[in-house]
C-alpha cells in the first residue's frame, strides 16, 4: 500500500522525524487558510501515489496570497500520469543548505532490508545509481538486530559532513530504520533530506509503502483515507476477472501474462536482462477461458505505460486454443495500439497457433521465452518506426 507524502509524514512524525510544517487543502480557501497559519513563503506539493510529480509541474512555490492562487489553480485538476491532482500540501519553504538521500527498501535478491545513504538528495536516486553508482552507501539491515546510533554514524560518515551535522543526520536515519520495521514498510524514503541555513535537519519530502500483508495491525494506516487510483480500480478488476495482477514498475513498458507464477517470475527476469521493464505481474491459473484470457489482456493493455504485451503460456491445464480466442478477440474488439506477442506450447497448440497466425500476432512456437522477448522488442520498435514515419 503506497501512502501520499503527508500520509508517510505523519508516520515519520510519530517517530520523531522532523518534517516542515504543513496542511493538506482540497481548494483555494483552504490554501489560503493553510497560508495563515504557516506564513509566506511556502510550497504547493500535488499529492500523488507515483513519482515524477515535480518535473511534471505538481510543485510550486509561492510567495503571496494572489500567487498561491495562481499556484492552486494550476496544480489541482491536473493529470499525471494515471493520477488526476484532487488533493495539496500546502508547506513552509525551507531556506535549504544542503540535500541529502536516505531510504531502506526491501532487496528481493536478499530477501533482506536495503539501506542507502546519498548526498545526491533532491535528484532521481535511480538515475544517480546508474551514473554514479559509487555515491550511493548501502548496507544491509537484519530484522532481528537492535540499532543504535554508533551503527548510523558510521553510515553517514561516508556523505562527508560536519560533526555537528553528522549527529543530526545520523539520528534522522536511526528514526527512519525504527519508522521502516515499526510500519511494516517494504519502502522509506527521505528524498531530500535538508539542511536548512541554521542547522535544523528537516524530511523535507516522504516516501512510504507499506507491505499490504501486515495491514491488519496498523489500525493508523487503515485509517487513512485512499484515492481511487488507476492500478487499484485494475486490481479490482482482476480480482473479479479470476487471476493474480500486481503493478510493479511505473516506468515499465512491456506488460506481462503468464500461465504460472514461476513462469512470469522467469520472464520478468529476462524482459530486464534484455533492457525492458516489467510494468506487472499477471498469473492466468488454471482453466484459463477465452474469457479470462480477454480480461487479464485488457487490464495489462490499460496498465499505464504498457508498449507492448507478452504472454507466455504452456497449454497443459490450460488450453492453448481458448487462449489463443481470448487474444483475437480483444485484438478484434478494440485493435490496441500496443505489441502484443505470445509463446505458447502445449494442448491444442496447433490450433491455437493458427487462430493467432490468422491475425498476424507474432508467435514462438517452439523457442525460448528469450526468443519471445526479443521477438516482441522487434516488433515494439518496427511499430515505433511505423508510427513516426506516418
Amino acid at each position: 500500500m503506497k501512502l501520499y507524502e503527508f500520509e508517510g509524514k505523519i508516520l515519520f512524525e510519530k517517530t520523531g522525524i522532523p518534517t516542515p510544517k504543513g496542511y493538506i487543502a482540497v481548494d483555494i480557501v483552504e490554501a489560503l487558510k493553510a497560508a495563515e497559519r504557516i506564513g509566506y513563503p511556502m510550497v504547493v506539493k500535488s499529492q500523488l501515489l507515483r513519482g515524477g510529480r515535480g518535473k511534471a509541474g505538481g510543485i510550486k512555490f509561492a510567495a503571496t496570497p494572489d500567487e498561491l492562487t495562481r499556484r492552486v489553480r494550476e496544480i489541482l485538476g491536473m493529470q499525471i500520469g494515471s493520477e488526476k491532482v484532487d488533493k495539496l500540501l500546502i508547506e513552509e519553504q525551507l531556506e535549504v543548505a544542503r540535500e541529502f538521500y536516505l531510504g531502506i527498501t526491501f532487496d528481493p535478491q536478499t530477501a533482506m532490508p536495503l539501506m542507502m545513504v546519498s548526498a545526491h538528495g533532491g535528484m532521481d536516486i535511480e538515475a544517480v545509481a546508474k551514473e554514479t553508482p559509487d555515491e550511493i552507501f548501502q548496507k544491509q539491515l537484519d530484522p532481528l538486530q537492535t540499532y543504535r546510533l554508533h551503527h548510523m554514524l558510521a553510515m553517514v560518515q561516508k556523505i562527508r559532513l560536519n560533526q555537528a551535522a553528522l549527529v543530526k543526520v545520523a539520528e534522522i536515519l536511526l528514526k527512519l530504520v525504527n519508522c521502516y520495521f515499526k510500519y511494516d514498510a517494504i519502502t522509506a524514503e527521505i528524498n531530500p533530506l535538508i539542511i536548512d541555513k541554521k542547522g535544523q535537519v528537516w524530511a523535507a519530502d516522504a516516501k512510504m509503502e507499506i507491505d499490504d500483508s501486515a495491514l491488519f495491525r496498523q489500525s493508523r494506516i487503515q485509517n487513512f483515507e485512499r484515492q481511487e487510483s488507476t492500478v487499484n480500480l485494475l486490481e479490482l478488476e482482476a480480482q473479479a476477472a479470476g487471476v493474480s495482477y500486481v503493478r510493479l514498475s511505473e516506468e515499465g513498458n512491456i506488460g506481462l501474462i503468464a500461465g504460472g507464477a514461476g513462469v512470469g517470475m522467469a520472464t520478468m527476469d529476462t524482459v530486464y536482462h534484455y533492457g525492458g521493464v516489467p510494468a506487472n505481474f499477471l498469473d492466468l491459473g488454471g482453466i484459463a477461458t477465452p474469457e479470462k484470457t480477454a480480461a487479464a489482456l485488457k487490464i495489462v493493455l490499460k496498465t499505464p505505460g504498457v508498449q507492448g504485451v507478452f504472454l507466455n503460456a504452456f497449454g497443459g491445464i490450460n488450453n492453448c486454443r481458448e487462449m489463443a480466442e481470448g487474444v483475437v478477440r480483444v485484438i478484434e474488439e478494440l485493435n490496441p495500439p500496443q505489441t502484443i506477442t505470445v509463446k505458447m506450447r502445449g494442448h491444442s497448440q496447433e490450433k491455437g497457433w493458427a487462430l493467432l497466425a490468422d491475425r498476424d500476432i507474432p508467435v514462438v512456437k517452439y523457442g525460448t521465452t528469450e526468443e519471445g522477448i526479443l521477438l516482441l522488442l522487434e516488433e515494439m520498435e518496427k511499430r515505433r518506426k511505423s508510427t513516426c514515419l506516418s
